[in-house]
Parts: structure tokens; C-alpha cells; sequence
């Protein structure tokens, strides 16, 4: 890097500390996190020689932003990194990109920036605006040393951690007050099913005598018996007699009889 500026102000902290391509991941989960969706072609994402001048493309609805970072700490990075980016941004037909260092942009760089009007700069101090504080990378051989960089991104580190259950004892309470409640509704289904087994069973239908008629045989005559003799013709002599019986037996029933 002959023939660079050097920065003003030299930087020791955790962001300073880490790789140029843990650099590209951290960005990377930072766009995921605010809507982007992200490729990281970069080679701290693709494991390739060069990147093209390109380490991320970002995409939202029609927008596509390119982003190419720069971890320089002891140079300011020049004007021609803005003419570079600019050259891709219009190859690729992007509709804006980004300029990112974790030092510090020449004042030549600034006002390339600022006359093109479509790569937008960011130096290390808005960098460090935007991430918020990283934790710090461990030292080898230290065991005291917290989570390293590479497990953790920006807001995966400042996400708190949940509390063990055992220090919050009211869900133990309401765990409780559950399992009562679910001993009072099977109690209660229990005791429903109960009363309905219980229940006395419908009378019976009453069973229906049945009305036996019987016929009184009807006399037959046996074959060899002879045929009954026809009836005889009444004398005038009996007719008379029957005659006379037939009108005392008025008589009688007359004079019996009460005029109404």
C-alpha cells in the first residue's frame, strides 16, 4: 500500500480485531437483519481468489446495492476504490452501491463520493454507529475469554440470553393452578358419566296375552250312518192344535201387558 495516506487516528478495539472476512459476515447478517436480501459473493463468502470488486449484493423490491468493504486500520482508502466500485455498479446495472471502511476515506474519496451522488461512504466511525459494540475476539489460551467472533453476529450479541425457569417461581404457580384445573374437569366428567350409568332402564313393553277362540266342533256324521228320515207333514187336526196354542199365548201376553 506504497504511496497511501495514513489514517489520523489508529484504532484498538474489537472491531479492529477481527478478519476481513469475518468483516463481510458480520455485514452480511447486518443487511439480513434490516429487510435485504443478501448474496455474499464476496471471497470471505465464496472462499475464491477475488471478488470483483464486490463483496455483497443486496436486493429489496426493485433496489439492487452493491457493497464492497475495505478493512483498513493503518490507510485511508482512496478515491480510486470510489471510481472502481462505481465502474461495477454501472457494469452490473445496480441502482446504487456502498463503500465501506472500517478506517478512514481520503478527502479525495469523500468528494468522488459526493459528486457522483450514487456510492454512498461509510468510514469507521458510522460503521461502528451502525453495528454497535462487538464483543471482543478471545485471546488464545485464555479461559476466562468470552464467545469468539465467528459464532456471533452483531445482533445475535446484544440479544439477551434467557433467564433459568428456576428464577421465576410464579410459573410453578401457574403450572398448578393448570393441573388443578384439569383434575376438577376430569372429576367432573367422571361423575357425569357416573349418573348416567346408573340411570333405572324403561319398562319393558308388556307382553300381550293372546285371546284363544274356540270353536265348538261341528258334528259330522259318521259314513255308514243312515240319512235322517225327512220331516212328516202336520195333520190339520195338529195345525189347529198349534193354532189354538199360538192365541192363548197372546191372550196371556196381553193380559200381562199394562196399557201405556
Amino acid at each position: 500500500m506504497s504511496g497511501l495516506k495514513n489514517v489520523r487516528e489508529r484504532r484498538d478495539d474489537a472491531l479492529s480485531r477481527i478478519g476481513w472476512d469475518e468483516l463481510e459476515r458480520v455485514l452480511a447478517a447486518y443487511y439480513r437483519d434490516v429487510g435485504w436480501w443478501v448474496e455474499h459473493i464476496g471471497t470471505g463468502g465464496t472462499g475464491a481468489k477475488t471478488d470483483g470488486g464486490v463483496d455483497l449484493r443486496l436486493r429489496r423490491n426493485d433496489e439492487v446495492v452493491l457493497v464492497q468493504c475495505k478493512h483498513w486500520n493503518a490507510k485511508q482508502v482512496p478515491h480510486n476504490a470510489v471510481h472502481e466500485l462505481l465502474g461495477v455498479m454501472v457494469n452490473e446495472g445496480a441502482t446504487g452501491a456502498i463503500l465501506i471502511t472500517s478506517g478512514e476515506f481520503t478527502r479525495a474519496a469523500i468528494d468522488a463520493g459526493n459528486r457522483q451522488g450514487k456510492v454512498k461512504l461509510i468510514d469507521g466511525d458510522a460503521l461502528r454507529a451502525m453495528l454497535g459494540t462487538l464483543p471482543e475476539t478471545p485471546t488464545p489460551g485464555d479461559p476466562f475469554a468470552g464467545p469468539s467472533m465467528r459464532t456471533a453476529t452483531p445482533r445475535a450479541a446484544a440479544r439477551p440470553h434467557p433467564r433459568p425457569a428456576q428464577g421465576r417461581p410464579w410459573l410453578w404457580l401457574i403450572a398448578l393452578v393448570a393441573a388443578i384445573g384439569f383434575l376438577l374437569i376430569v372429576r367432573a366428567m367422571l361423575a357425569r358419566t357416573a349418573d348416567t350409568a346408573i340411570e333405572p332402564p324403561a319398562d319393558p313393553p308388556r307382553a300381550v296375552t293372546p285371546t284363544i277362540v274356540i270353536h265348538a266342533p261341528v258334528p259330522v256324521a259318521a259314513p255308514d250312518a243312515p240319512p235322517p228320515p225327512p220331516p212328516r207333514a202336520q195333520t190339520e187336526a195338529e195345525i189347529r192344535e198349534s193354532q189354538r196354542k199360538a192365541d192363548e199365548a197372546m191372550k196371556l201376553i196381553e193380559d200381562s201387558t199394562p196399557e201405556m
